[in-house]
């Protein structure tokens, strides 16, 4: 049974959980799009944090937010760099011809809404039912609408989501930009392989890995309070690795890999020590 779609803001439920960490990192892209030599803008993140701010589901991030900004000035600015490495890669995707894009865990990212996408440009966006739900009423109450064709795809990643994402109109005979932001320190190591294994399945020749995996020292004492504040929200980290060149390679992927706070991929920003991340971006082997 179709569920229906809110006609209000006061009618909203806030995914939690995982959901929470969505909200989190809509945070630091409306704080990007407000600076006047902003990486990027995103009238999503504005439009969620500006309308949602004191929501009864969202108020606890609201809080932690504005905590830690006081308290780690510098910790949205890898956020920023994180959005837009990823920007600048798709488009250049698009640009060379790729005309498929598929998110894993695409959250309330707002990308769907706010880059240019030639004329053919399907996207798919796989993430948890709730937060499909949550995404497709916001986005008509923002006054939002996809410059590409969006298809929303609800399934759940450590299960069969390929035949979801079939059923939903991907191709996989198509090269496909394939992006993997925010998701994978939250799976298992196992479900981290599973996952990357499905999506070299799926991947055709001239395809596009782009992902970003935490560094190893988050999992212990270096990222204690990283870690509290993404498990206040109700998620976890499971996985974290330092070997990626070599992991990618075990799962027919080679391309470059950067630290998140690595000067030549940060448009002049400081970034400070924390998330330590990595950010990658492949094509197949």
């Amino acid at each position: 049974m179709t569920t229906a779609h809110p006609r209000s803001v006061a009618e909203l439920r806030i995914p939690d959980g995982v959901g929470q960490t969505a909200l989190f990192v809509a945070w630091q892209r409306h704080a990007e799009s407000a600076r006047a030599d902003a990486l990027f803008r995103d009238p999503l993140a504005d439009w969620v944090t500006g309308t949602l701010a004191d929501h009864r589901d969202m108020r606890h991030c609201t809080g932690m937010v504005r905590e830690m900004l006081g308290e780690v000035p510098d910790y949205p600015e890898y956020f920023a760099i994180r959005t837009r490495y990823f920007d600048d890669r798709i488009e250049a995707a698009l640009r060379g011809g790729l005309r498929q894009i598929v998110t894993l865990a695409g959250g309330l990212d707002g990308r769907p809404f706010r880059l240019s996408c030639p004329s053919g440009a399907d996207w798919f966006e796989v993430d948890l039912p709730d937060m499909v739900h949550f995404k497709r009423s916001i986005a008509p109450l923002a006054g939002l609408r996809p410059r590409c064709h969006w298809y929303p795809v609800a399934a759940d990643l450590t299960g069969p989501w390929l035949t979801e994402l079939s059923a939903a109109g991907f191709d996989p005979a198509r090269p496909t930009v394939w992006l993997v932001e925010g998701l994978l320190m939250y799976l298992s190591d196992a479900d981290c392989d599973a996952l990357l294994a499905s999506i070299r399945q799926a991947a055709a020749p001239g395809s596009r890995l782009l992902l970003e995996h935490l560094q190893a020292p988050m999992l212990g004492e270096f990222g204690r309070a990283a870690r509290a504040r993404v498990e206040s929200q109700g998620a976890h980290w499971l996985s974290a690795r330092d070997d990626i060149p070599e992991w990618l390679a075990r799962h027919g992927w080679t391309g470059d890999v950067h630290a998140g706070d690595d000067p030549a991929i940060g448009h002049g920003r400081a970034v400070g020590p924390q998330p330590a991340c990595w950010l990658v971006s492949a094509t197949p082997a």
